[in-house]
């Protein structure tokens, strides 16, 4: 046979052989290659898997967390997954490509372990939970605070509602007036009660701005001036006084002032009614001023006008006017021993209107006090030995007064009348025209 034709006839049986019998050495070196990569690939899953599942849960009971999110526990799990997927690699092939493929699954694990990074932002919905609680008990809060402005600002029965007040010896006597029609009410008489006992003479009363009432109780000896911080409107209820000193005297040797009357302007200021030389003439009649902190004891005071020339009679008491039907607190009312009269406050002026069933105590409540807004007139008598003193609505077109709306409690008095007494009530809304 040719020699070139048995070399020919050699290859072709050689790789018939190959063919029968399976992959060469290399191939199989190749494919155990990739088999064990892929092992390798599979196992670097499951543990990254298992990494993952393991770090979940001890980021769930760990109490510590690290830089990523994971807890102490977390680390040990997973301790290192790149040499995990190495070692398994390095056992099956040494084809540093496959490694590399396979290398990069720990990619994979590193995915898995953000994992509790998620949990984390899970955990943050309780969080915003809290947030939103807190959010609304705060919200909740502001509503309270709205409340307690509205009970700040809310009804006061003293201010807001037509009253009338008298006081004798140790009895403060509330009338309540009937916003419909100006009748009374009811009368509620009360002890009145002075941490320093208040003497027994004429007694002045005005109502201050926050409905407190302020007194005055002359003597020959000198005024008292007190505070009623808290007038009782119901039965049995101690009317609790605190006497805030003597009304100083302004004149070289002089007798302290007598003060027979109190009144309250539109701007809350407090003035006084000198009666004097004595108490049944106008001789020395001076309209005063408190300047001072009188409800802190300051007492002093400023002469607003001398009333001794004035064409108006010796003022028993005062009352703010009412033109064209509003509350006016410089053209005022005032009344001397049952006659009513008419006085400009500045320049001590005035008119004696009529003659009336009142003696001393006058009041002038404003229309927003009733249901109809007008402002109606009261004047108080002094009573006798067998009546109390008695409640009189006065008519503005003729300043003739009605019949006895109520009558006050006979006091069983030593010295004094039932209602020696100058009468108070609220102050309605004004504009003062009185000096600054």
């Amino acid at each position: 046979m040719d020699h070139s034709l048995w070399k020919l006839s050699l290859t072709v049986w050689t790789a018939l052989a190959t063919v029968a019998c399976g992959s060469s050495p290399e191939a199989e070196s190749d494919a155990s290659a990739t088999e064990s990569t892929t092992a390798g690939t599979s196992e670097d899953t499951s543990s990254s898997d298992a990494s993952s599942g393991s770090d979940s849960t001890a980021g769930t009971e760990s109490g510590s967390t690290d830089g990523t999110g994971s807890s102490g526990s977390d680390s040990d799990a997973t301790s290192d997954p790149t040499t995990e997927g190495t070692q398994t690699d390095s056992d099956a092939t040494s084809d540093p490509t496959t490694d590399s493929d396979a290398t990069s699954d720990p990619t994979t694990d590193s995915d898995a372990t953000s994992d509790p990074t998620t949990d984390s932002d899970a955990t943050s919905d309780p969080t915003t939970d809290a947030t939103t609680d807190a959010t609304t008990d705060t919200d909740s809060g502001t509503d309270t605070d709205s409340g307690t402005e509205t009970d700040t600002g809310g009804f006061n029965p003293l201010l807001d509602t037509p009253n009338l007040w008298y006081a004798v010896h140790q009895s403060l006597i509330y009338i309540e007036i009937n916003p419909a029609d100006g009748t009374v009410v009811q009368l509620v008489h009360n002890q009145l009660l002075a941490d320093i006992p208040l003497v027994q003479g004429q007694n002045g009363l005005t109502m201050l701005e926050d409905g407190s009432l302020l007194g005055s109780r002359e003597s020959v000896n000198g005024t008292q001036i007190y505070h009623i911080a808290d007038p009782p409107m119901t039965p049995n209820t101690t009317a609790d006084a605190v006497v805030l000193g003597m009304v100083p005297s302004d004149l070289m040797n002089q007798p302290p002032l007598r003060i027979e009357a109190l009144y309250t302007d539109c701007d809350g200021r407090v003035y006084l009614m000198d009666t004097g030389v004595d108490v049944s003439n106008p001789i020395g009649n001076r309209l005063l001023r408190f300047t001072g902190d009188y409800l802190g004891g300051d007492l002093a005071f400023e002469v607003i006008t001398d009333l001794q020339n004035a064409s108006v009679g010796d003022i028993d008491d005062m009352s703010p006017g009412i033109v064209n039907g509003d509350i006016n607190d410089k053209d005022g009312f005032a009344m001397d021993s049952s006659f009513l009269w008419s006085i400009d406050y500045t320049t001590g002026t005035g008119m004696e209107l009529a003659q009336t069933d009142g003696t001393w105590g006058i009041h002038a409540l404003g229309g927003p006090l009733f249901d109809d807004d007008k402002a109606r007139l009261y004047i108080l008598s002094m009573g006798n030995d067998n009546t109390g003193a008695e409640l009189f609505e006065v008519d503005l077109n003729d300043y003739s007064n009605s019949a006895a709306l109520v009558e006050g409690p006979d006091l069983n008095l030593n010295v004094g009348t039932n209602g020696w007494s100058g009468l108070a009530g609220p102050l309605t809304d004004c504009v003062t025209l009185l000096p600054q």
